[in-house]
């Protein structure tokens, strides 16, 4: 497996380009990157099961989550991403609160929120432009697919999306016209959203505007 991995590989170019400062700096530990979604996640399964199954239940889990959330993100990231909802008509940021409220997403920050280093992933849904339905977000997927592996990229690393080299291979093998649509579309993209990518430095501006600069194209 590991030849076939390195022959899908393209080479990292030197790193010549001025590095943004990525949504995984808002964390405060590295033990907060690794394990934050699982905590989450963890929650999240506690919340079902539990409403499912007609249990009694407190919300002691999420109250549990968010206090390991709050003592591992920045302070203000809740009321930054807040602000959001005061920018200007059609602007990446207060579209993306507009998403999140259309939704029923929290905000990064906020209670329940996602650790703000998985946040990228509602971003992509955004940009893309998939709903958060299955199928979607299998549409999600293969999109993020696409522009991981990009070596037009401007952030261009693979060596950070080695482990999912045999998911990316699998993809393009599905016959779904829909989903092969979905990867060219991110494999045109100048960006690796999910490396060295700063949303604040874009959230003043149009979103289409955004979508352009980052070459995506309709579906």
């Amino acid at each position: 497996m590991r030849i076939v991995t390195d022959a899908f590989l393209h080479s990292a170019p030197p790193d010549v380009v001025d590095r943004e400062r990525p949504m995984s700096a808002e964390a405060r530990s590295k033990l907060w990157l690794a394990l934050g979604l699982h905590g989450f996640l963890a929650a999240g399964y506690i919340d079902f099961f539990a409403t499912t199954l007609r249990l009694p239940k407190g919300d002691w889990y999420w109250d549990l989550y968010d206090k390991l959330r709050e003592r591992n993100e920045e302070p203000d990231l809740g009321e930054r991403f807040s602000r959001l909802e005061h920018m200007p008509e059609g602007s990446f940021g207060r579209e993306f609160f507009k998403y999140c409220q259309s939704h029923g997403i929290s905000l990064p920050g906020h209670r329940r929120a996602l650790p703000v280093h998985s946040t990228v992933h509602d971003f992509v849904h955004m940009l893309a432009g998939y709903n958060i339905s299955i199928w979607e977000e299998m549409l999600t997927t293969a999109f993020s697919l696409g522009f991981m592996f990009n070596p037009q990229a401007r952030n261009y690393n693979p060596a950070r999306h080695k482990s999912v080299v045999p998911v990316r291979l699998l993809a393009r093998l599905v016959p779904l016209p829909r989903l092969q649509r979905a990867l060219d579309r991110g494999s045109a993209m100048t960006v690796d959203l999910f490396g060295d990518w700063d949303p604040w430095k874009v959230m003043e501006l149009p979103l289409e505007d955004v979508r352009r600069m980052y070459n995506i194209q309709p579906e």
